[in-house]
């Protein structure tokens, strides 16, 4: 179970929903809301003793991790007294206070991530990393294929570029008024429209202006969208 918030865990839910569970790994689960509803929903599937809790936060301050910490913790030590740290990882930046509370608790391992990395730009730091390798992903050709996408993003040419020329695309079209990213993504790349959500929004939205991304819209018929929008449909091969 991944506990984050925010960019520290929308990467480990778009793994989750993308390649579900794996033969021989275990299932991978994102808890990233303190409705308590959330929070039930979530002890009511699992075993505590027999669950790996993924304490996630680049800060190692934000309220809702370490809320989701000490409660978790709480109840794992119920079950395990002492031994109830073996249950926990932290994911964290060096010398945060998590890097305090996970010694303090005697956590199985702290992986301390490169602390130059924003939260929303950390799919392919440590962040998104333990939890794809935890459940079996192929992390190995994961980071071939992204080292060679961006590798593609250096060439200056935009229209050889794919990266620079949808950026292009998004920033020209904001400019002539269509500033509404509507983002079609089928299942199982549903998630995938939250995530690209945050990064739009967190990236662009500044001093009023900015790109307002949309995800989860239900699709509507063309006539009924007005002309402020701008489609991006993101799916699979075939």
């Amino acid at each position: 179970v991944v506990l984050g918030m925010g960019g520290s865990s929308l990467c480990a839910e778009v793994v989750r929903r993308v390649f579900g569970k794996r033969e021989g790994y275990p299932e991978l689960l994102v808890l990233d809301s303190t409705v308590p509803e959330a929070v039930a929903m979530l002890e009511g599937r699992i075993d505590v003793a027999r669950t790996l809790f993924i304490v996630a936060s680049k800060s190692g301050s934000t309220t809702e991790p370490m809320m989701f910490h000490r409660y978790f913790y709480d109840r794992v030590k119920a079950v395990k007294g002492d031994d109830a740290g073996a249950n926990f990882i932290a994911i964290t930046d060096p010398g945060t206070q998590l890097v305090n509370d996970a010694q303090a608790d005697h956590f199985r391992h702290t992986f301390l991530n490169m602390p130059d990395i924003g939260g929303r730009y950390s799919a392919l730091s440590l962040f998104g990393l333990v939890p794809m390798a935890l459940t079996g992903v192929d992390v190995a050709t994961l980071l071939d294929r992204a080292s060679h996408a961006a590798h593609i993003s250096t060439i200056p040419q935009v229209t050889k570029n794919p990266a620079a020329l949808l950026g292009t695309v998004l920033g020209a079209l904001a400019l002539k008024g269509r500033d509404k990213l509507t983002l079609l993504t089928p299942r199982p790349l549903d998630t995938l429209g939250l995530w690209v959500e945050q990064l739009i929004a967190e990236s662009t939205g500044k001093e009023g202006k900015g790109i307002v991304p949309v995800a989860f819209e239900p699709p509507l018929g063309a006539n009924e969208y007005g002309d402020d929008r701008l489609f991006v449909s993101v799916r699979l091969r075939g």
